[in-house]
């Protein structure tokens, strides 16, 4: 039998994992769609038009981003208390696939999941107000990538949150948050001090990866990245999010009773 990864093993291990879970996650289920009628009742009670494609997009990625990574956080929560520690740690299971198992909940449920109670909300919402002469229009998932962009953006912090989920005993959202923030801060700090650098003249705050934005006799320029530059940018998050979900792995390899 391998000791890595075995598919009845896993199976198992899954089904076990989902017995165990199942009412808190259903709660989970149920409260962000209370959090995303209600939210989505005031917003739509405040507009004077139908929420528009923008917005709608801007709130997908919002939602998932957030309550993603809060879910994430909490998935080996059991690692922090010293009894709960022993019973996971003494399963007979291998770390791969206890990994595999919160990989999957924290990452492709949750995707599939929250996707369907958002468009489920996004359809309600968008039926119990009426605009005459308005066109109402539904966010399109799959219209040119966008949904693929959100979902490597959320794999990104889903990543950082996986590692803080395990490096983490206590508070991990707040310390992986805190964490992420203070390298993002970094970042930006040294990408501005490299494009000053480049550019000689004075830059605006900008994101590492992205456009320049930099001023010029008063007047501020932009240079904005292409199609095919926003390909390769797609690809570095993908590959940063393989590295920091290698990273998780390696560190849960290390937990031992």
């Amino acid at each position: 039998m391998n000791d890595t990864f075995n598919l009845n093993r896993f199976g198992r291990l899954f089904i076990k994992h989902t017995v165990e879970h199942y009412k808190s996650y259903l709660m989970s289920v149920l409260v962000l769609l209370g959090v995303m009628l209600l939210g989505g009742s005031f917003i739509v009670y405040m507009l004077n038009a139908p929420m528009d494609i923008g917005m709608q997009t801007a709130l997908f990625t919002g939602i998932l981003l957030l309550a993603g990574t809060i879910f994430t956080s909490t998935i080996f929560a059991d690692l922090g208390d010293k009894k709960k520690a022993i019973v996971w740690l003494t399963l007979p299971a291998s770390h791969f696939e206890k990994y595999m198992v919160a990989w999957l909940y924290s990452f492709l449920i949750l995707i599939v999941i929250y996707t369907s109670c958002f468009y489920i909300v996004l359809l309600f919402l968008t039926s119990i107000k009426h605009f005459p002469g308005r066109q109402i229009e539904i966010f399109d998932l799959f219209y040119r990538g966008g949904g693929f962009q959100v979902f490597i953006l959320y794999a990104l912090l889903h990543s950082i949150a996986f590692c803080g989920a395990i490096y983490f005993e206590k508070l991990h959202f707040i310390k992986a948050g805190f964490v992420f923030f203070i390298g993002l801060a970094f970042l930006i700090a040294v990408n501005n001090v490299i494009q000053h650098a480049m550019l000689g003249a004075k830059v605006m705050l900008n994101a590492p990866f992205g456009g320049i934005a930099f001023m010029e006799n008063n007047t501020v320029h932009e240079i904005n990245i292409t199609v095919a530059q926003q390909s390769h940018i797609l690809t570095l998050v993908s590959v940063l999010a393989c590295i920091f979900w290698a990273a998780a792995y390696y560190r849960l390899k290390e937990k031992q009773v």
